[in-house]
């Protein structure tokens, strides 16, 4: 217990990150969208420390869905740094270790721990963060509620989330973490794993690729995501823009894209004839079509070659910060002029007025 008079009552210390999180727990209820609040709560209660648990249990005995499971989860935490120190000692024991190498073992195994609590600490934080933006959007605080997260996926989740300690990947995790809150499904256990062993130099590789990509997103139907070749990108055609062969073949190798470079899709409903185009391109975070002066028939395809995702790399391209390539967009709205075909981003899609 602190001997500070104006410590808080919980224990954490003020002005720290700790103290922080948890002001930023203790108003989750207005904070976070209506039908995710459920599973905010129950991927926070799992992921985060006691500081945060103790307002996530207050919260739940308010809306009368108490449980237990935070305090025993603190409890374990607890229990399980004094049964390290207590292996440490014994071992240290009965291999005739002296007692100082058995205390430094358990240190650093406790250490280990209380690094990780702080890793998950931080990642939750970015998802809160990235929660509230959505509670601006009236769609996300009055649809339906959403589908319960996955105990497994959180499980998962924990234990490849907990030794990530960079900036960057923080951040790529407590949105991975916010989209599955919001939508469970949305990032497979697999994704996880991809991306937990994403070294930096191909999460800067992944983030041009992503950049550079256009995107065909229609619900229940496909999603396709690529970049348009405008040659061979085998053969080094987007080489200009930093994604040389050499570079693919480090993407291909982190399971983010597909190895054959040169795949096509069929994007003929992303032709808009007479002003309307059935389906709209999402390239650099904005709706594009492609305007044709002639009338094209119902079988007549647009094949569009380029470095296709897989699906862990679609499931990813959501959270990438996109960042402009005006070189590489000049050169995309040449390629389609020479087919006689306008990219633009003046766009009508069925519903929706031009922007």
């Amino acid at each position: 217990m602190s001997d500070d008079p104006d410590a808080p009552e919980d224990g954490t210390d003020a002005g720290s990150p700790l103290s922080a999180l948890v002001d930023l727990a203790g108003d989750l209820v207005t904070g976070i969208p209506a039908p995710i609040r459920k599973n905010a709560f129950k991927a926070f209660a799992q992921l985060c420390t006691a500081g945060v648990e103790h307002y996530v249990t207050r919260i739940r005995q308010a809306t009368a869905d108490v449980r237990n499971e935070t305090a025993e989860r603190y409890a374990e935490s607890q229990e399980r740094i004094r049964l390290i120190k207590a292996s440490g000692r014994r071992i240290g024991k009965q291999l005739e270790f002296d007692p100082a190498y058995a205390r430094a073992a358990g240190n650093q195994f406790a250490a280990k721990i209380i690094r990780e609590r702080l890793n998950l600490d931080e990642i939750a934080s970015i998802a809160d963060a990235n929660l509230r933006n959505a509670a601006t959007n009236p769609m996300d605080e009055n649809g339906p509620e959403a589908a319960p997260i996955s105990d497994d996926w959180l499980n998962v989740f924990e234990n490849d989330a907990a030794p990530i300690s960079s900036e960057q990947m923080q951040r790529a995790f407590g949105r991975i973490l916010a989209g599955e809150i919001r939508r469970p499904g949305s990032f497979s256990i697999r994704t996880i794993k991809l991306i937990a062993q994403l070294d930096n130099q191909a999460a800067d590789y992944f983030q041009l690729l992503c950049s550079l990509s256009i995107s065909n997103r229609m619900p229940g139907r496909h999603f396709d995501a690529r970049v348009v070749s405008m040659g061979s990108a085998a053969g080094n055609s987007l080489q200009k823009y930093g994604l040389g062969f050499g570079q693919l073949n480090i993407l291909e190798q982190a399971g983010m894209i597909i190895s054959d470079y040169n795949s096509f899709m069929n994007y003929r409903g992303t032709v808009a004839y007479g002003g309307v185009a059935s389906e709209a391109i999402t390239y650099q975070n904005k709706l594009w079509v492609l305007k044709s002066e002639v009338e094209w028939t119902d079988d007549k395809a647009l094949h569009i070659n380029g470095v296709g995702f897989t699906q862990s790399g679609k499931e990813l391209l959501s959270i990438v910060d996109i960042t402009a390539h005006d070189d590489y967009t000049a050169d995309l709205i040449e390629f389609f002029a020479k087919q006689k075909l306008e990219f633009t981003d003046k766009v009508r899609t069925p519903g929706t007025n031009p922007q």
